[in-house]
């Protein structure tokens, strides 16, 4: 008897890949008669990352139109869509259908949803984000149940509570394993997130520099993002103020740099805000002013709501202000652990439980 087979339709950018390898790997974990692969965009973080895993998957010439001018949604909706669909078909008339579509939101999602639609493939949507994507409010209509990072989301589609399942999103166990503990001497973790987040990058520097020249003493851990010059450029804001600072482009240790962190100021995305929660880190975070329908707030608000973060407006924030507000917790030890019992208490530690309980339905048990 063959395997059953999910296939993963999505990506564009790792807040969509990222969760959908986490399901992945959860479902292969899980279930020995069970096989994965993955419908992608070229231009997306899908077409380098999931190849070097080794990952079974088909890239679409593809591209998006939410913010395109007339001409390019024109030509995606009638010619790059249909072509991708057919593509899809093809491919799984010549290989084999799978049991169930996944959709992960981005536009590759909608060419994967189609095709199974078309072929009657039930079709189950992953929402990360407390604000559903534009990809996902269109497609929620038609598919079987949705999976969500974010009770919340559910206020944002229609007829709410007939087929979604509030499952969380899944965050590695080695981060889930990571107990907070408030450091001796405060230490502050800045994420810049894999491309960076230039405000954060400029803001925070100058505002310990504000902090050091109180006499206050902390440390930091600096993630700066990709870009060259950018570490050096960061480095010396705090070497010049005599601030110990460990600046780097990235971490490929994530649990080991929380299990050193006081408190986190950091981008909104689902992925951060669950890691975060897992974690029972405090937290600062920036939503990115342009995040589609402002998603990186919402999913703040989550947190915030229930006294485990701050959300700072990018707007309105100056170096001046944010060193205010980072002297008021980065060095109160009761705050920081008031916060951190908020975040524990609200995590959801079981989401690829919750997950494969939902694929369970279309996959079946492990054949005799």
């Amino acid at each position: 008897m063959n395997p059953s087979l999910i296939c993963i339709a999505g990506g564009g950018t790792g807040g969509h890949v990222m969760p959908a390898l986490a399901l992945a790997d959860a479902a292969r974990a899980h279930w020995s008669h069970v096989e994965v692969s993955f419908i992608g965009a070229e231009r997306g973080l899908e077409a380098k990352l999931l190849p070097e895993r080794g990952e079974e998957v088909l890239l679409l010439a593809m591209h998006s139109i939410q913010g395109a001018g007339w001409l390019q949604r024109i030509r995606v909706l009638l010619w790059q869509l249909p072509c991708a669909v057919w593509r899809i078909l093809m491919t799984w008339r010549l290989q084999r259908k799978p049991q169930v579509v996944v959709g992960v939101g981005g536009y590759a999602s909608v060419a994967g949803v189609i095709a199974a639609l078309l072929v009657r493939i039930p079709v189950v949507l992953y929402e990360q984000n407390a604000i559903p994507g534009l990809v996902n409010r269109l497609l929620y209509r038609f598919c079987r149940c949705m999976m969500l990072g974010f009770a919340s989301a559910q206020q944002h589609l229609p007829q709410h509570a007939q087929k979604t399942v509030v499952t969380g999103n899944v965050i590695r166990q080695a981060i889930q394993d990571v107990t907070y503990q408030i450091p001796a001497r405060p230490c502050l973790l800045v994420m810049g997130g894999s491309q960076g987040a230039m405000f954060l990058n400029q803001t925070v520097p100058l505002a310990c520099v504000a902090l050091a020249e109180q006499g206050l003493d902390f440390s930091v851990v600096h993630l700066v993002g990709a870009g060259d010059g950018r570490v050096d450029a960061v480095h010396e804001v705090y070497a010049q103020a005599a601030i110990q600072a460990d600046v780097r482009h990235y971490c490929d240790d994530m649990p080991a740099l929380f299990s050193q962190g006081s408190l986190m100021i950091a981008r909104s995305g689902a992925m951060t805000v669950g890691e975060v929660a897992a974690v029972a880190m405090p937290a600062f975070f920036v939503p990115l002013p342009s995040a589609a329908d402002q998603h990186q707030y919402y999913n703040a608000l989550s947190l915030a709501d229930v006294g485990a973060a701050e959300i700072i407006d990018q707007q309105t924030c100056t170096a001046a202000t944010l060193a205010i507000q980072l002297k008021n917790t980065l060095f109160d030890a009761e705050k920081l652990q008031n916060m951190a019992k908020a975040a524990k208490n609200h995590a959801i530690v079981d989401a690829s439980a919750r997950q494969l309980q939902v694929l369970q339905t279309f996959v079946g048990e492990v054949p005799a």
